[in-house]
């Protein structure tokens, strides 16, 4: 091999050592969080591990589902056998070749999807190298999608703060070195701790905390006397001048000042008060992003929902933009504002409906989601540095210990120097799982922050849960608009039944009575010269004729018409 090889080889080894270890202290945190009681480990048939929070999840230890994967070298960088005869040298890591998309052509035009496209290049080793849209798209109703989105045109703390207030006037003879506000300040200080100047002085010296409270100690920490207030005690002695014609608090200061490493003194009794609340704080914080990260990283039905929308973004964009193999997460966000032809439908709410339809098991995917709206309050790189600053400050109290003999001091790093430690491990651990699930998605872990990263899924989370639960409702609304329609149809029915019930009866009632007046009043027809015959059979007779009788009947015809034309 030549030395670009082995340079190579030794770099991909060193990284898959470190990628081991990463995993080595991820399982190891596993291990402790389930010794603990926080959380139940269990292990599927296909390798992957099940982490299940046990009780209400509010102690915000480590969950989600972590694969269980042990890097190992890459096969095509193991060295070749010694020679005779030499072999062919390894060949090179190569990135895993992308599968062309095939294009995607739509009977309407529908509108674009605005998301921010991952480069081809950026895709391996994500998850979306991981998903298959091409599969979704065969599995949906894409004509129903079309339809629906196709464009309108086709085509509380101890207050020591030393705040502002009166002190009494301090008589005329008292001398004051000090800035008259620093002064003043520390006067409300001194009053609140209730203590002289030695029993102040001697705590701090033998870093009692027990005799000074912690509150106490960090407002002192404002007033350290500066190098020109320490000039001007000094003086004041050399001159020999009575300490009792000093204010009260420059004689405090004075004393303040001799005390030995004032300022490593200050800060050292100040970390150890503060430690174990340090500690409380900053331990949930690292548990959040570790559970959060590994949750989100492991969760197969969140790859199964980003590979819905992947689908469905492709297919919007086919005619315009082309397919992608991968978005950024924050395009999300932009599913509430790709709308449906008739402005009632968003792009969130259509896959709401067809993950009820036809992905059922994926629905409730923020179950997988452990402790993401945690994770996005923290600060990470916050947390960091305090867990760095916790390490400085336990080296400070190591020196100090063997420079001098310091009991409290001792014990108090025989009781914490592990806990520490382990926190120590918390963070890392926190900060390799961060910036591996960042990575997993596409993104940048050092511009991508928690604070950035997380809230995508919260967000995500609560727009999807509304999207259904606005489905529902209206689904429940075309209901019940339905049946009032249907309830209106009827009615409109059955009044139409009731008027041709009505007009029937009228019908059948006229000729009821035409039947009784026909059977009452038959006519017996016994006309002259053919008169009544000719009515009978519709020959035109004349008016004069009918009533006269025709030919010499005379008008008295009538009459004998009238009497023979009634009914015997």
């Amino acid at each position: 091999m030549t030395s670009t090889q082995v340079q190579t080889l030794r770099r991909v080894i060193k990284e898959k050592d470190a990628a081991f270890q990463r995993h080595t202290n991820l399982e190891k945190k596993l291990q402790e969080l389930e010794q603990q009681g926080s959380i139940r480990v269990r292990k599927q048939a296909d390798g992957d591990i099940d982490i299940l929070p046990i009780g209400g999840g509010e102690g915000l230890e480590l969950v989600g589902v972590v694969p269980a994967e042990v890097p190992t070298p890459a096969p095509e960088l193991l060295p070749p056998p010694p020679p005779p005869p030499p072999p062919p040298p390894p060949p090179l890591p190569s990135a895993t070749a992308i599968r062309i998309k095939k294009p995607i052509k739509t009977k309407f035009r529908l509108p674009v999807f605005n998301w921010t496209a991952l480069k081809p290049n950026q895709i391996n080793g994500t998850v979306f190298n991981e998903i298959d849209d091409e599969r979704i798209l065969e599995e949906l109703d894409l004509d129903r999608f079309e339809e629906l989105f196709k464009t309108k045109a086709q085509g509380p703390v101890v207050d020591l703060s030393c705040t502002k207030g009166k002190v009494t006037q301090k008589p005329i003879n008292k001398v004051t070195l000090l800035e008259a506000n620093r002064s003043k300040n520390l006067a409300i200080t001194l009053r609140k701790a209730g203590k002289n100047t030695e029993e102040i002085c001697k705590a701090i010296h033998t870093f009692d905390l027990k005799a000074l409270p912690i509150d106490f100690i960090e407002c002192l920490m404002r007033f350290l006397p500066t190098e020109a207030e320490v000039k001007l005690l000094r003086q004041y002695e050399r001159d020999r001048k009575p300490l009792e014609d000093l204010a009260e608090e420059d004689r405090f200061m004075l004393h303040f000042s001799k005390i030995e490493r004032l300022t490593q003194r200050m800060s050292i009794i100040t970390f150890v008060g503060n430690f174990e609340d340090n500690l409380n704080m900053l331990t949930p914080q690292l548990n959040a992003i570790i559970a959060a990260s590994a949750s989100v990283k492991s969760s197969q039905k969140m790859k199964r929902m980003l590979e819905i929308i992947l689908a469905l973004g492709n297919y919007m964009n086919s005619s315009k933009r082309g397919s992608v193999y991968g978005f950024k997460l924050q395009s999300l966000d932009l599913l509430l504002d790709t709308k449906s032809t008739d402005r009632k439908l968003t792009l969130l709410h259509y896959i709401a409906i067809i993950v009820k339809e036809k992905y059922q098991e994926i629905a409730t995917f923020w179950h997988e989601l452990h402790f993401v709206d945690k994770a996005a309050a923290v600060s990470l790189e916050n947390v960091l540095l305090d867990v760095k600053e916790l390490g400085r400050g336990m080296e400070l109290i190591r020196r100090e210990c063997s420079l001098h003999d310091h009991s409290v001091l001792k014990n108090f790093v025989t009781n914490n120097e592990s806990r520490l430690a382990k926190l120590q491990r918390d963070a890392k651990t926190a900060e390799e799982a961060f910036n591996a699930v960042v990575t997993f998605f596409g993104e940048n872990p050092k511009t991508t922050p928690p604070s950035v990263f997380f809230p995508v899924f919260v967000r995500f989370i609560k727009a999807y849960k509304d999207a259904e639960e606005e489905n529902e409702q209206r689904k429940k609304q075309e209901a019940a608009m339905r049946e009032k329609m249907l309830a209106q149809e009827a009615k409109q029915n059955d009044a139409k039944v009731q008027r041709n019930n009505k007009r029937q009866q009228q019908h059948d009632l006229i000729a009821e009575l035409r039947r009784r007046q026909a059977k009452e009043h038959r006519p017996v027809y016994e006309g002259k010269d053919g008169t009544i015959e000719d009515i009978i059979t519709g020959k035109p007779v004349g008016l004069v004729a009918l009533f006269l009788g025709g030919g010499s009947g005379g008008p008295g015809a009538s009459c004998d018409f009238g009497s023979r034309v009634r009914g015997g």
